[in-house]
């Protein structure tokens, strides 16, 4: 790896379409969307997506992509709705991402198949909704139970997703207590009766959005935690660039590295 990588384009979008695209990636707290129609929309490795609880109740995991024209049908960060409409051009969808209507000027000529949003595959594992554009992916093993849910905190890092990774896995053992690395974005950590899950969303080559879901606990507690952090990483992202890069001083660093490199190999 090269300090390139943590700095420019060409290897977030080798990222996106070798990493991003075969692997389970966290999309946020499954208690973030508790009724039907509580949504919640992102962008994660550069793949746009709508999270949704269904009128039957189940978690659902849709592309934002209209099928009329491709434009984001949702343009806000979450909320609650009865249906989804395109602003563009009034494309409408249901909550399982069915097609329902558009205004006649711009309506489809036969009602077939390909005009619902495409459905990726999900799963909630110890109450963390995951996606994947791969379905033959390995699903993501979490361990017992999470405890209640306390909420989230939201931190901007003005630094590439590789280096919050780094941060989080510097020094600790593959075997460390009450630690779960689920690669690529992912990290738990268990103490007693509360948990932290600090879910990496990667916007851009050099901006990073950290949800930090707090469990058995509240997020009170944990607010300076998350701003040290930030600070940490900025930090770091600045050395990178310098040329000062981060060793293989443990098995889980040594392995995340080794994930890039072939995410990158398998690109060109």
């Amino acid at each position: 790896m090269k300090t390139e990588d943590y700095a420019q384009g060409d290897a977030f979008q080798a990222e996106k379409r070798t990493l991003f695209s075969t692997e389970w990636l966290p999309a946020c707290a499954e208690a973030q969307i508790p009724k039907a129609g509580d949504f919640l929309s992102m962008t994660v490795g550069g793949w746009s997506v709508i999270v949704v609880r269904d009128g039957t109740g189940a978690v659902r995991v849709l592309r934002n992509m209209c099928r009329h024209q491709n434009m984001p049908v949702v343009s806000t960060p979450g909320g609650q709705c009865e249906n989804f409409r395109c602003r563009f051009h009034g494309w409408t969808y249901d909550l399982q991402g069915k097609f329902l209507a558009a205004p006649p000027p711009v309506a489809p000529r036969e009602l077939s198949t390909g005009h619902d949003l495409i459905s990726l595959a999900v799963t909630v594992e110890a109450g963390i909704v995951f996606f994947t554009l791969d379905s033959f992916a390995a699903k993501p093993q979490l361990g017992p139970d999470l405890p209640a849910y306390g909420g989230t905190i939201v931190t901007d890092i003005a630094a590439n997703w590789k280096v919050v990774v780094e941060h989080l896995l510097e020094g600790r053992p593959p075997d460390a207590d009450g630690f779960v690395w689920q690669a690529p974005l992912l990290a738990l950590r268990r103490a007693g009766a509360k948990a932290i899950v600090e879910q990496i969303v990667p916007h851009t080559f050099l901006r990073t959005r950290l949800f930090t879901h707090v469990f058995g606990d509240g997020v009170e507690g944990h607010q300076q935690i998350a701003s040290v952090l930030k600070a940490n990483c900025e930090a770091l992202q600045g050395e990178r660039v310098a040329g000062a890069m981060s060793s293989d001083d443990n098995a889980l660093l040594s392995d995340f590295h080794r994930r890039i490199e072939t995410s990158y190999a398998g690109s060109s």
